[in-house]
């Protein structure tokens, strides 16, 4: 018996070098790699570089820093206490300064209501601020301090100015809830009730009282049904009394 003959192995193709014509066209490709990603290098540069230069300007040099700080708005703060109270070094480069930052540290003083900072190029920072209006005084020691309409306590004055109500409470502030209610009161009354009243008393939220110019008094209780109680208390200014109570819903009270 014979052996199984094996099948014969196939041949490996034999390795011919590259001739000279293909390594040409090798080195000619990476040549032209090369050749390509030093275009795409420069041309990176050519929007970088420019790019940095005008960030190292803006944020290092002093080319375009502080210079100047402009303030408008102010009458009852003077502007040197604003800049003092911003707080930006001269020469610190404008683009590097936190407005939310001076902003709040503006914000910070009591006349200030609103403010707001922003940065006029090439070196000026402009801060525009909007003082309190004064909608009431509470006494002090040497004069009286000035209240605007949300309880803000917010300056001194030798005397109460023309055309505010003293305001009488055992602890004004904002967050008094006698102040709130005394306040809103007031400003919700009409013209021709308001302007009689020189002071507004509210020993707690729910006893509000005027005092008008004459020495009467009005017991207002608390705040809300503005108009019902004006029209009831305009209607009887005319008639004997010192003492008008609409306090109670629809009730009426002369002594």
């Amino acid at each position: 018996m014979t052996a199984p003959t094996r099948p014969p192995r196939p041949r490996r193709p034999a390795v011919v070098p590259a001739g000279p014509r293909l390594q040409e066209r090798a080195r000619a490709e990476r040549s032209t790699r090369r050749r390509r990603r030093l275009r795409h290098l420069g041309q990176a540069l050519l929007v970088l570089l420019p790019l940095a230069a005008l960030a190292w300007v803006a944020l290092a040099s002093t080319w375009l820093a502080v210079d100047r700080v402009a303030v408008t708005g102010t009458g009852r703060l003077s502007a040197e206490a604003v800049v003092q109270a911003a707080a930006v070094e001269p020469g610190t480069p404008l683009a590097r300064v936190d407005t939310a930052e001076v902003e709040d540290r503006i914000g910070a003083l009591p006349p200030v209501a609103d403010v707001t900072v922003r940065r006029t190029w090439p070196g000026t920072l402009t801060v525009e601020v909007t003082e309190r209006t004064p909608a009431a005084v509470v006494s002090s020691g040497s004069g009286v301090t000035l209240v605007d309409a949300s309880g803000v306590l917010f300056g001194g004055e030798p005397a109460q100015p023309a055309g505010v109500v003293r305001l009488e409470v055992a602890d004004p502030g904002p967050d008094d809830p006698s102040t709130r209610a005394a306040l809103e009161v007031h400003a919700a009354l009409p013209e021709a009730l308001g302007s009689q009243v020189v002071v507004v008393q509210a020993p707690s939220p729910s006893g509000v009282r005027l005092v008008l110019a004459d020495g009467r008094e009005v017991v207002w209780g608390r705040p809300g049904g503005t108009a019902t109680k004006a029209a009831a208390v305009l209607a009887l200014l005319g008639r004997p009394g010192t003492v008008f109570d609409v306090s109670g819903e629809g009730v009426v009270v002369v002594t």
